[in-house]
């Protein structure tokens, strides 16, 4: 089920982030796995607590502008966290777009909650009827390239960024290939990141 603050899969429930999670973000992205695979290269490293916060606050205001982004997830069994994952307003090439983008606490990983994130995201952006998403990730993750492929999202050519290759597909939501909507992203509040590895 899909509102518009959250989102709940058969293991999952994503919530709109909010000054309370500031500690999921700091574990989620102060651990060192996580950042690798979402900050290559020179990007890489564990965040400190401020830039995890900073992360948090950026998650806030792309909710405020746009009314969509990430969710913070949690086990719907345990109420325990488990990662961030949704969709955000992002160019690529010069085009407004939507990214699914997916983050799991690395001692979670292959347990297919990436996957069942990044279903829910697309889900999330039919409801939404956007006209695609997209999704990115290092050539040589190939976890992270499962994801997107499980989620539908299929092969379209190779994206530096970071001064790494990166895999990049897109997902088509309409069976026509015409836009369901007008609707995009508001331009000028768009920022560029990476997904998430698992």
């Amino acid at each position: 089920m899909i509102t518009r603050d959250s989102v709940t899969s058969p293991r999952l429930r994503g919530d709109r982030p909010q000054p309370s999670h500031a500690s999921a973000y700091a574990l989620l992205f102060g651990d060192a796995a996580v950042a690798e695979s979402l900050w290559p290269g020179d990007l890489g490293g564990p965040r400190t607590r401020e830039q995890a916060h900073g992360l948090l606050a950026a998650d806030e205001g792309h909710w405020k502008r746009e009314g969509f982004g990430p969710w913070v997830f949690f086990e719907a069994r345990t109420g325990a966290f488990v990662g961030r994952g949704g969709l955000l307003g992002t160019e690529v090439g010069g085009r407004l777009s939507v990214e699914v983008l997916y983050a799991v606490r690395s001692d979670l990983w292959g347990r297919g909650f990436a996957t069942e994130m990044a279903r829910a995201a697309v889900r999330c952006a039919r409801s939404l009827r956007f006209p695609e998403v997209v999704g990115f990730t290092l050539i040589t993750n190939q976890s992270s390239r499962r994801v997107l492929e499980k989620a539908g999202l299929r092969f379209e050519r190779e994206l530096d960024h970071a001064g790494l290759p990166h895999w990049f597909g897109r997902l088509p939501l309409t069976s026509s290939g015409k836009p369901a909507s007008t609707r995009t992203p508001q331009s000028g509040h768009l920022t560029r990141r990476s997904s998430a590895s698992r």
